[in-house]
């Protein structure tokens, strides 16, 4: 069972919690290891200067080896980088040192010298910063000291200044664990809300109505309860859907033999002019039956998708238009062409050759659907502009049916609202003041197709007339 947000979360912040709390424990653990290591070095170094002025104890860890052979101080200096201070005490009573004690010291280190500039200039205050300070930048150097102008002593303190008796540095470890929890749980949230922003975004590309695939359950228990309500949310919308298709069929069905026989008691009758009337108002009744009924099954969208040539449908559609002496024309896309590259001979030049396949505009959709939506599109641009241009533009990521009328220009409004189902412009009259036949379906139904293949429908007025444009994702 995948474990719920809820749930998640309260894991979070007790895993947010021990790790802070670890982390902490061990910064103060490392923190309070050196400070008594650098305490323990200072206080050595404070009273090794004791020593060597008052002649009290050698401190305990410290050695001190005096007189020192001059051989041994030679030998020692060679290839040493040398730290040499000297360190002053005023009002000292050591034996044989009344007055002011000079403390000269020298340090032999193979890799460093140490920082003496703040170290102060009393003998205590001075040996007692040094020490620290050789305690922390360790080097396993040695320490040579006399006093005044007295032999030289070697002084050794493998358990302050050597780098073995540093101890461990726990606040590496500290910031390590800190780090890796920080990690784990910017990880973790960033999945979940990637879980979520995953399912907005596929609910909000999920344009086609057609579609029947339901979205897979994945993330937190919350996301996938949401998941599953939305599927069955759209599960019922499919069905009420069907049910409506069929309501409608069977409704055209059923009407459709009393309008057999109404056609049939009309012709009976001796009056031309009702007769007339009888008969118009039966074909308008019947017309939209059917338009409410193509509206229903281009919203189902139950024609399987497949791989179609956009331009041979085109071509298809206008040429039966041509053929029934409509004024109808076609202009093709232009061929693709290949960018001329330039050779070791020369720069390219020109628009290079066009491609052998550079007019076939291959797409996945439902051709009837496609045909129905171009027909409408003409059937207006024909009924409210006399004549129909017809275009096909393409790039690879989409393909562009434009329908170019040469009628009156509408208002923005009325080009807004085209697509709402029984809706029609304001040029649905003649310039003698007849009304043009139709029911307002036409463009929502060409809408409709055009969201069933991820796509749109576009108006653009222009100075010659109406330019429809039908945008479909390839």
């Amino acid at each position: 069972m995948t474990p719920s947000l809820a749930f998640r979360t309260s894991v979070w912040i007790i895993l947010a919690m021990v790790a802070g709390a670890g982390g902490a424990t061990l910064w103060a653990r490392g923190q309070a290891a050196w400070s008594a290591h650098l305490s323990a070095a200072e206080t050595a170094g404070r009273d090794l200067a004791a020593s060597l002025i008052l002649g009290a104890p050698v401190p305990v860890g410290v050695t001190l080896t005096s007189p020192v052979p001059a051989a041994d101080l030679s030998t020692a200096a060679q290839g040493a980088r040398v730290t040499a201070l000297t360190l002053r005490e005023n009002g000292a009573d050591g034996p044989g040192q009344p007055g002011e004690v000079r403390l000269q010291v020298q340090i032999l280190s193979e890799t460093l010298q140490y920082p003496v500039a703040d170290l102060g200039s009393g003998a205590y205050q001075g040996m007692a910063a040094l020490s620290r300070q050789m305690a922390r930048l360790c080097s396993d150097a040695v320490m040579l000291v006399r006093v005044g102008d007295g032999a030289w002593a070697r002084v050794e303190s493998p358990a302050h200044w050597d780098c073995d008796a540093q101890p461990r540095d726990l606040r590496l470890w500290a910031l390590a664990l800190i780090a890796g929890a920080l990690v784990l749980l910017l990880g973790q949230a960033r999945d979940t809300a990637s879980s979520f922003r995953d399912f907005a975004r596929a609910l909000a590309a999920r344009t086609r109505p057609g579609q029947t695939e339901d979205f897979l359950l994945t993330g937190p228990e919350e996301l996938r309860q949401t998941v599953a309500a939305v599927n069955a949310h759209l599960a019922e919308e499919r069905a009420r859907l069907s049910r409506r298709a069929m309501v409608l069929s069977g409704v055209s069905h059923d009407l459709g033999t009393p309008a057999t026989r109404l056609r049939l008691r009309a012709a009976m009758i001796g009056d031309d002019s009702l007769r007339a009337r009888f008969e118009s108002d039966i074909d308008r009744m019947t017309s939209m039956i059917e338009s409410v009924l193509t509206f229903t099954r281009a919203e189902m969208g139950a024609e399987p998708e497949r791989d179609i040539s956009l331009l041979a449908l085109v071509e298809t559609v206008v040429a039966e238009y041509q053929d029934m002496g409509r004024s109808v024309s076609f202009q093709p896309p232009e061929p693709a062409r290949i960018a001329p590259q330039g050779t070791v001979f020369g720069t390219g030049g020109g628009r290079g050759p066009a491609l052998l396949d550079g007019r076939r505009i291959l797409l996945r959709g439902r051709p009837l659907a496609l045909e129905r939506a171009l027909g409408n599109l003409i059937d207006n641009a024909l009924k409210y502009g006399r004549r129909a241009q017809v275009s096909l533009h393409a790039t690879s990521d989409q393909a562009v049916i434009e329908v170019q009328d040469e009628g009156r220009a509408l208002s923005p409004g009325d080009l807004a609202r085209l697509t709402e189902p029984f809706a029609r412009g304001a040029n649905v009259l003649d310039p003698d003041g007849t009304a043009i036949a139709g029911f307002g379906m036409g463009l929502t139904i060409v809408a409709t197709i055009a969201a069933q293949h991820g796509g749109l429908l576009e108006f653009d007025a222009r100075p010659q007339g109406l330019c429809v444009r039908l945008v479909i994702p390839r």
